[in-house]
């Protein structure tokens, strides 16, 4: 897909309840939005970034599934909202529960990039999925796969790493991601 202008008409919106998120996390997210190529986020109206411990009740406890397992919904850190019923796509990232894991890591600044950018570039990989590129295998699967295009696009841009420190990071992104499958 060709490159298109850097604008996108995909906002951010904040929506916290009794939380107040770190002061890069509008900043970064805007970051790796304006990284993704505009065409595959055609479609998608908005990225609410929120805290899933001010959600009520119903919405912080049970379970999801997730690759054919049930998954606590206190270990959700982003979903992919479909269109419907009119109601353009958007996704929703959980900035409380994304925030702990960066905390633990002691590279904060590129951790950070690589959790939140993980997060983000794997619901837009079920944006596309589900509008530009529909695919047939497992659906998070076709997320994890769109998830490290866009992440090797945005690190590639944004960080221009010799050979052997770019395979050095390939190995912290890979080990980021299958701490978060």
């Amino acid at each position: 897909m060709p490159e298109e202008a850097i604008t996108t008409d995909t906002e951010i919106r904040e929506f916290y309840n009794d939380f107040v998120p770190p002061s890069y996390v509008r900043k970064l997210v805007t970051n790796l939005l304006f990284s993704v190529p505009a065409g595959y986020l055609r479609g998608l109206d908005c990225v609410v970034l929120t805290n899933q411990s001010g959600a009520p009740r119903r919405h912080r406890l049970g379970k999801v599934t997730s690759r054919k397992r049930r998954v606590p919904q206190s270990r959700v850190f982003g979903r992919y909202h479909h269109a419907h019923h009119g109601n353009p796509a958007w996704i929703e990232l959980f900035v409380d529960n994304l925030c702990v894991p960066v905390s633990l890591h002691p590279m904060i600044p590129f951790i950070r990039t690589a959790i939140f950018g993980h997060v983000l570039f794997h619901e837009i990989g079920h944006h596309i999925d589900a509008t530009v590129r529909p695919e047939f295998r497992e659906k998070e699967d076709i997320a994890d796969s769109w998830s490290k295009r866009l992440e090797r696009i945005y690190f590639r841009d944004r960080y221009r790493f010799p050979r052997p420190v770019a395979k050095l990071v390939g190995w912290t992104l890979k080990a980021i991601a299958q701490e978060f499958r």
